[in-house]
């Protein structure tokens, strides 16, 4: 069927170029739509859900909000898992489906729940709501709203504007515009002060007036409403009927009525002062030392980041139109540097490989023309390859593209292949003095290489097969290389089989075959090397054997990890502080960290710190903040600085000048990919499951202690969870009763009074502020202040806060986490200078030798790991069925167990280079080495396939084992020689490159030009040696059974 296609290509040429010329303008078009990205996006199908509740603490948000949540959520189909969060006025629960769920409809399912749930839950506090419908690498672009520099003169007269007018401006302005640019999911607001109107009431004017508390706020509901009242016919006209009772400003709440004594109207300003303040702040953000507003937008699951980057920022230019004097918006941070910079790594790595492949042609081939057909293919494969990929809905990322450049090599194999065999025979009829008709002299040369071509490329797809089965993150990361693999060698595999043949017959001139330089010098020592192998065939066998169980025993002492980080060329400062600090006492720590960035690393271009967190999608308390600091770039720094030492530098400066906080540091991304995988942000987690918070706390505390001692360990923390002081107020009821009054008296001074919980809403247009009834500064600046509080009971006398309830203070905890509704805590930790693996090994002896876990508590590892043991076990099931599979193609191919076992034999032995090339480079084993590995197979039996399949032509041709081996090696020596430095040439600058993402591609282009080297060698020794000897015994024994029989 192969050679059909062969003679219809060659029979309808011009049909043939047409279509590819078609091939390449669609592949154009593919490459021009290409979503871009730095990643594959690696989110989980998660849908998030959040329930505000303003002034509840932990526990209570545990007991009240997050429990009737997640078991709500436990019985939805296809869940993996649900995690959850309760801090001092969120619940946060996470829940995980596996990846075959469609987002959409998981959002849905968990909608209808929430819809149950949501009767359930005590009112007054916030409604489970959905996060927005973005992946953990969506926060794609952020900005700053700041005060303009007041030197300027326009500036300096109009009045600069306040933190609210800031917010305020962020909230309904710069959001609402950018929130209309297509791919934005949401726009998040962080900092700042949100404007409210405060109604604080001074509690002696209003007994003095006997009123209540509850009486203020019953009054401000009842004056601040809008209503309808149908309409009315007038005559021959209907008017619509409205009763407008909204207050306007902070004025008409002023004068709303209390009462009236003596028909002399108590007005609302008469026992309270009203104002316009800022809301209770649960995070701050700072930059350069000064607070500002931060946005964050949003891009939508399944948007091409660079094109939602580019949206917002043109939308942006509209926003900075409707900007008022004095306020500036500055960006940040947006995703499409690292984009262009990751893609430009992938992309330099191609143009070069494929540079490199061409020169390399042209010195075997010696010859500009058979050079010029081999290189078309790689551009036209990688089109096709661009193709399907756009049709697959797969995006350009570095991942994808290394894919491309890990088949640079092996997309002109087929091409080389061909083109090698059709020259040759072209020279060889010319040699005989033959007429040459091109057309007849290319499909005898097709048809004897069209079979093993089409093996040997089937092979590769196979062998790159288990990569589509990894699941999870690793799953993410690597599908799209293998998928691109795929379709390069499958387009790869179309035109050796098409065009090459047509251009081969149109292009190449017949002349004699004269070997160029190198050829020839090769062939000259190789001819040597291989009469001494198979003189001495067990020596040989002996050496290979003894190389591969060196290499081997090299195994077990490299490290191994999950993924090689990437290098985003930012930093991002983890700075933990002691769980009472108050988000002043952040905003001055990050002021400080500011001022020192500032004065001793010029490298870094601003320093963005993130204190608390925003309105939706950060889990953290103000005693935690995130520090942004992007560096300029590489020329500006000081001589002798990397990133290394920039990191090291700041890390000791840092820990000397907060001597009360933990500070580690991490990457955007990689802090956000960390976190989506296992809910930590940190390379490692040691989880340690239980019911009991202070049992949990001891026992981790233990822990924590022996994983110290461990070597290797980094940033070990374990979060500083107990220790947020609280005041409590404990209604006493035989009191009350005595008094006539009710729990709710005291609750609603609690909740209101103190808390400041918001009562009504004030319309502007299309903002909406909160309007609240609170007790006065003064009379909740201590416990002693708030004992005092007075209350009136309905006799009319005063009774003060601690007589109905006992207000004492106690330490409580500030977050409570759960994973599978269990309670859980969390050992933090990086590993630098070794391996994984290793080192969770040693920390499990030393844990279970010192602490012993009370029976109901275990402890289970998180973070990358878990995500290691995983891709290694389904690598070790799927290896081995890959190699079977492998087995079934070559037997089919040659239809001999015995020809099929030679060339598996080649194999192991292509480890070997892969191997000394990790533990050379000192490298660890990693999910990309791996695939390294595989790659390495493919290659290495694409060339023992052509080299077997050639010899028994030879052996068919009449020729006895011996010449057969040694006229076929011989001839075959150029292709195969050829396909391996190309290979090997192709991934040269993968291996060199130091951009940004070169991190994730080195291992894997170490261990493929490794491997080459090494199997090359092989190939073309070993295997001649053994196919000699097992032939030579075939034959024997054939005469012998000759003799046999009489």
């Amino acid at each position: 069927m192969l050679e059909r296609l062969v003679e219809l290509s060659l029979r309808f040429k011009v049909l043939v170029l047409i279509a590819f010329v078609v091939i390449g303008f669609l592949g154009f078009q593919a490459v021009r739509q290409l979503p871009i990205d730095a990643f594959p996006d690696v989110t989980p199908v998660q849908v998030n859900v959040y329930t505000e509740a303003s002034g509840l603490a932990a526990e209570d948000v545990e007991q009240l909000l997050t429990t009737p949540v997640e078991s709500a959520l436990a019985g939805l189909p296809k869940v993996q898992e649900i995690r959850s969060v309760s801090l001092f006025g969120l619940s946060y629960v996470s829940v995980y489906f596996e990846d075959s769920m469609d987002i959409y409809f998981a959002r849905q399912l968990v909608n209808e729940r929430l819809q149950q749930v949501g009767d359930r839950l005590p009112a007054g506090y916030g409604k489970p709501e959905m996060g927005p419908n973005t992946s953990g690498l969506g926060q794609v672009f952020w900005y700053t709203v700041e005060r303009a520099d007041t030197k300027l003169k326009d500036v300096a007269q109009a009045k600069a504007p306040s933190d609210m007018d800031l917010r305020t401006l962020q909230d309904w302005t710069i959001r609402l515009i950018l929130r209309t640019a297509p791919g934005v999911d949401d726009v998040t607001s962080w900092g700042g002060q949100e404007k409210q109107y405060q109604v604080r009431i001074d509690p002696l004017k209003l007994i003095a007036h006997k009123l209540g508390f509850k009486d203020v706020i019953e009054a401000l509901q009842a004056n601040n409403a809008q209503v309808g009242g149908n309409f009315i016919n007038v005559g021959r006209e209907q008017y619509l009927v409205r009763g407008l009772g909204l207050v306007q400003n902070a004025q008409d709440i002023g004068n709303i009525v209390l009462k009236s004594e003596d028909g002399t109207p108590v007005y609302m300003r008469d026992v309270a002062e009203i104002t316009e303040a800022g809301a209770p702040r649960t995070g701050a953000v700072t930059r350069d030392g000064k607070e500002v507003v931060l946005g964050m937008a949003l891009a939508r699951i399944g948007e091409n980041a660079k094109s939602v980057v580019d949206e917002v920022k043109a939308k942006l230019d509209t926003v900075k139109q409707a900007l008022p004097p004095g306020v500036v918006v500055k960006p940040v941070y947006e995703r499409t540097d690292l984009v262009n910079a990751a893609v430009e790594t992938a992309v330099r790595a191609l143009i070069e490989g494929s540079i490199l492949v061409a020169l390399v042609l042209f010195l075997f081939l010696g010859e500009l023309r058979s050079a010029l057909v081999v290189v078309i293919a790689l551009p036209l494969s990688m089109l096709i390859a661009f193709i399907c990929m756009n049709q697959v809905g797969l995006s350009a990322n570095l991942m994808s593209l290394a894919g491309l450049a890990i088949g640079i090599g092996m997309m002109v194999d087929g091409a080389v292949v061909m083109v090698e065999n059709a020259f040759r025979i072209m020279a060889e009829r010319k040699a005989h003095g033959e007429p040459v008709d091109r057309t007849a002299a290319v499909l005898p040369a097709a048809r004897e290489v069209a079979n093993p071509i089409a093996f040997a490329i089937l092979i590769i797809i196979v062998v790159f097969l288990p990569l589509f089965s990894l699941q999870g993150l690793e799953g993410k990361m690597f599908k799209p290389m293998a998928f691109n693999i795929s379709f390069a060698m499958a387009g790869s595999l179309i035109l050796a089989l098409t065009l090459i043949p047509v251009l081969a017959a149109l292009v190449l001139k017949p002349k004699e075959e004269k070997d160029t330089r190198l050829v020839s010098f090769l062939k000259r020592h190789y001819a040597r090397v291989l009469a001494w192998s198979l003189a001495r065939r067990k020596i040989v066998l002996a050496i290979a054997g003894g190389a591969l169980l060196g290499s081997l025993a090299l195994f077990p002492f490299l490290g191994k990890e999950f993924m090689p980080n990437l290098k985003e060329g930012a930093i991002m400062w983890r700075i933990t502080s002691i769980p009472s600090a108050s988000l002043d006492e952040s905003i001055g720590i990050s002021k400080e960290v500011a001022a020192l960035v500032k004065q001793k690393f010029p490298e870094v271009e601003t320093t963005l710190a993130m204190i608390g967190r925003a309105e939706k999608g950060e889990t953290a308390d103000v005693n935690y903040m995130e520090v942004y600091t992007p560096l300029k770039p590489k020329d500006q720094w000081r001589d002798g600085q990397t990133l290394e030492s920039i990191e090291e530098a700041m890390q000791k400066e840092l820990s000397a000048a907060l001597p009360t906080a933990v500070v580690s540091y991490t990457q955007p991304i990689q802090m956000r990919i960390e976190e989506l995988i296992s809910g930590v942000r940190a390379t490692l987690a040691l989880k340690l499951y239980g019911d009991d918070l202070g049992e949990l706390d001891r026992l981790s505390a233990k822990v924590k202690d022996v994983l110290a001692g461990v070597p290797g360990v980094a940033d070990l923390a374990l979060e500083a969870n107990i220790g947020k002081p609280q005041i409590r107020i404990q209604v006493d009821r035989d009191a009350l009763a005595r008094y006539g009054l009710n729990a709710d008296d005291v609750l609603t001074v609690v909740k209101n009074g103190i808390g400041g919980e918001p009562v009504s809403v004030l319309l502007d247009g299309v903002k909406r502020f909160d309007i609240t009834v609170q007790l006065d500064k003064a009379d909740k600046a201590s416990m002693q202040a708030i004992e005092r509080i007075p209350l009136r009971a309905p006799n009319g006398s005063l009774v003060q806060l601690s007589q109905v309830a006992k207000v004492s203070d106690a330490e409580g905890y500030s977050f409570i986490r759960r994973e599978q509704l269990q309670r859980y805590a969390v050992v933090q930790m990086d590993v630098r200078g070794r391996d994984i693996n290793g080192f969770v090994q040693e920390a499990n002896a030393k844990i279970a030798q010192a602490v012993k876990l009370p029976t109901g508590y275990y402890t289970e590892w998180g973070g990358a790991f878990e995500n290691q043991q995983r891709a290694l076990a389904r690598l070790s099931l799927i290896v081995p069925v890959t190699i079977f599979f492998i087995f079934v193609l070559l037997y089919t191919a040659f239809n001999s167990v015995k020809y099929a076992a030679l060339i598996l034999a080649n194999v192991p032995f292509a480890i070997i280079g892969g191997i000394v090339g990790l533990a050379i480079t000192g490298q660890y084993l990693s999910v990309p080495s791996a695939i390294g590995f595989i790659a390495v197979f493919g290659v290495a039996m694409l060339n023992g396939i052509v080299l077997v399949s050639f010899l028994n032509q030879q052996r068919e041709k009449g020729f006895a084992v011996r010449d057969a081996v040694i006229s076929g090696t011989a001839l075959r020596l150029r292709p195969v020689l050829m396909t391996a430095s190309v290979a090997i040439l192709g991934l040269v600058p993968m291996l060199l490159s130091s951009g940004v993402g070169a991190e994730t591609q080195r291992p894997l282009a170490t261990v493929v030009v490794g491997g080459l080297i090494t199997s090359t060698l092989l190939t073309l020794v070993l295997l001649p040696v053994l196919y000699d000897w097992i032939e030579e015994r075939a034959a024997r024994r054939l005469a012998k059974s000759q003799e046999d029989t009489p």
